[in-house]
């Protein structure tokens, strides 16, 4: 009887068993995954949303304080101005006539004052912008009295009133003029219509629901957007009027005294004017985009959550059938330690370590020693020296994936000569996870077999194995990945140009266009590992001819022109005309597109990609492909000539490629009897030139060539 290196026999049905109760739990719990993802998203978008929308509205209250100061620093200067010019050039006709001139001028040429005046003390008017001085007093008026009960001299911002002239809205702004002796001698004024204002704020986008209003700092509003005449006498928000007292820039989250609306409003306090100006967008408009967003996310939950209940239930469906197939193959496998045991052929069990698990009786008659006596050896223990590194890596080679190999070594009997042995390899796979499990071999003494040309014919055999393991992977790629590739992509491209009539819903064309896209790509990659392939096997052949370098340059860069152009990059050729070289075609093309594509693809927008050709004081011919991209450090160089090797930036992450264009490129370069030599910075660029040597250079162009 055989030996278990682990006798213990494990309950295999009772853990499938509960392993069904687990996927349900998983399942539940993978369904309850996504809503929380969702509530959870919900939550942090519409904050992240509310956010947006009193950022925006902050930087709009800031662009309206702006242009509120300028409005008011005209008439401000202008006034000034007036009653410099009253107190210096006095009152007599002659000089109210000059005022009216200097006034009337003001207004024509001011996009914002609508009238200029200069009251006197009792309320009439000295002097006026316009053609024909008003006869009444407006030593009524609320402003007027202002002045001449206050001693202030600074500029006053009033509230708006209906004009006694034009009979509509406007805001006065007000300065009080002296006497020589400080007394009170009347007002300068300037009339802005509302009007203007409204018209500005009109054109803002906030919401049918938002405001732009326009206050003073003791909350009597001036302008409002929308106009609404009742608002201009109301009294404001007090809460929201004590929080603009308390600090000269904020926001506001509420809900108005006056249509129940929340809001969130921004506000910012004038400088140099006692002004508030306020911006303020409905909740219900700043988070319209927000609430789109939260249904395609609650369909997208509601369909993921069915999606994972359907493959828990195919899971567990899957599982109730490998129980019932273990229970068989429980049985198979009986039978099968049954003919172990009496098998002639020496049955070891491997596990993925390389330690030996079971060993057949078998053994007692092919080596000599008892199966206990194996079981604590190492495999490699009773190996010929010799044999030894052969052994090693075909172990090396079933654990890395490979499926079965058969192997001719010496081991050592226990009576101290050695024997022929072959052993067979299998490769056993956990059925759950595809890895390896263990391996199955079968060892027969083959001591009889060609002593004398033993290690010649295992020579060959290796070699034959070899060979034909390469030639079955080229071949075996090429039909089975090209093949249906090339079916796909023409079928995509069908669907997507609707050769056979149109798609009943456009998405289906994008999706098939997409599809084209990513099989092309798809293809790209898998030639690119297969030319590697057959580099590295030895059975790469170049079709050489004489070629014209400037036409295939020319002809290369066109290829990649539109790529180039939705880069938004300049793509420049720097080569002369007449340039004959004697080399494979296709090749020569495939390096050309593998430099630009890579210039272009690490080159920010705007920069620039050239490709250039010159020669060397030995006659060599240098072409090479530079840009100004991000560039590469010395280590990022070194890795990125290695096979399958990819830098590790973040503008790498979003591209595609298999890490081989580089290599491939100096691979077929060296082919040439060339090579490739990389130079870059990070932050200048790249340059990559490929030489080739002089005697493939058939052709040189002449004094008069001109550049292509």
């Amino acid at each position: 009887m055989g030996v278990l290196k682990n006798g213990i026999e494990l309950p295999w049905r009772a853990i499938r068993e509960s392993s069904i109760a687990l996927i349900v739990a998983a399942v539940l719990l993978a369904c309850l995954a996504p809503v929380g993802f969702v509530i959870w998203h919900a939550w942090q978008s519409r904050s992240a949303a509310l956010e947006r929308g009193f950022a925006e509205a902050e930087d709009l209250v800031q662009a309206l304080s702006q242009h509120a100061a300028r409005t008011f620093a005209e008439p401000n200067l202008i006034l000034q101005d007036a009653i410099e010019h009253v107190r210096s050039d006095g009152s007599g006709p002659a000089a109210q006539q000059r005022l009216h001139g200097i006034l009337a001028n003001h207004v024509k040429a001011s996009r914002v004052i609508r009238e200029l005046g200069i009251l006197d003390e009792r309320g009439y008017w000295l002097n006026s912008s316009l053609p024909v001085l008003p006869t009444h007093s407006n030593g009524d008026r609320e402003y007027f009295t202002y002045h001449r009960d206050n001693a202030d001299d600074g500029l006053r911002i009033n509230t708006p009133i209906l004009s006694r002239l034009t009979g509509k809205w406007t805001i006065l702004v007000t300065r009080r003029v002296n006497d020589a002796n400080g007394g009170f001698a009347g007002i300068a004024l300037a009339a802005i219509s509302t009007d203007y204002f409204q018209a500005f704020y009109d054109t803002l986008n906030v919401g049918e629901l938002g405001h732009v209003a326009l206050y003073r700092d003791d909350a009597r509003l001036l302008v409002r957007r929308p106009f609404v005449e009742w608002h201009l006498t109301s009294d404001r928000s007090q809460a929201f009027f004590e929080a603009t007292q308390r600090q000269p820039v904020g926001r506001f989250h509420g809900a108005s005294i006056y249509d129940g609306i929340t809001r969130l409003a921004a506000w910012r306090t004038l400088e140099d004017f006692p002004l508030i100006m306020t911006v303020s967008r409905a909740e219900s408009d700043v988070l319209a985009a927000w609430r789109r967003s939260v249904e395609v996310d609650v369909g997208v939950a509601a369909v993921a959550s069915l999606i994972i209940i359907l493959l828990g239930g195919f899971s567990v469906i899957l599982l109730r059938r490998r129980i019932h197939a273990e229970s068989i193959a429980a049985e198979t496998g009986r039978q099968y330690a049954m003919l172990a045991e009496t098998a002639t052929d020496v049955i070891v069990r491997i596990s993925p370590t390389g330690k030996r698990l079971y060993i057949s009786p078998a053994c007692r008659e092919v080596l000599g020693y008892e199966p206990e006596e194996l079981l604590e050896q190492n495999l490699t223990d009773i190996v010929h020296p010799d044999d030894v590194v052969v052994l090693q890596q075909t172990m090396a080679a079933l654990q890395s994936g490979m499926s079965r190999s058969t192997v001719i070594y010496r081991g050592r009997h226990k009576h101290g000569h050695y024997v022929w042995l072959e052993i067979a390899f299998r490769a056993v796979l956990d059925p759950d996870t595809g890895l390896l499990h263990e391996i199955m071999a079968s060892t027969r003494d083959i001591s009889s077999r060609k002593l004398s040309e033993l290690q010649l014919a295992h020579a060959k055999e290796a070699a034959e194995v070899a060979n034909r393991a390469k030639s079955n992977f080229l071949s075996g790629m090429s039909h089975e990945l090209r093949t249906p590739l090339n079916a796909i992509i023409g079928f995509s491209d069908v669907m997507a140009t609707e050769l056979f009539g149109p798609v009943s819903n456009p998405k289906y064309a994008g999706y098939a266009r997409d599809i084209k896209a990513s099989g092309e790509h798809l293809l790209e990659l898998i030639n690119d590992i297969l030319d590697h392939a057959k580099i590295e096997a030895g059975q790469f052949e170049l079709h050489e001819s004489v070629l014209d370098l400037t036409q295939l340059v020319e002809f290369t860069v066109h290829m990649v022109a539109l790529h180039a152009e939705q880069a938004r990059l300049a793509l420049h050729i720097d080569i002369r005309s007449g340039i004959r070289l004697f080399a494979d075609e296709r090749r020569i093309r495939q390096i050309l597109l593998n430099l630009l594509s890579n210039a272009i693809k690490f080159t920010p927008e705007g920069g620039h990609v050239r490709v250039g050709a010159d020669f060397s004081v030995g006659g060599d011919l240098l072409l090479s492909v530079s840009d100004t991209g991000i560039g590469m450090s010395e280590a990022d160089q070194q890795r990125a000539l290695q096979p399958f090797a990819q830098i590790d930036n973040e503008r790498n992450r979003s591209q595609q490629g298999t890490g081989l264009g580089l290599t491939l490129t100096r691979r077929l370069a060296e082919l040439h009897d060339g090579q490739l030599d990389l130079r870059s910075a990070v932050g200048e660029g790249t340059t990559v030139t490929v030489t080739f040597p002089a005697r493939r250079v058939l052709a040189r162009p002449g004094p008069e060539a001109i550049l292509a």
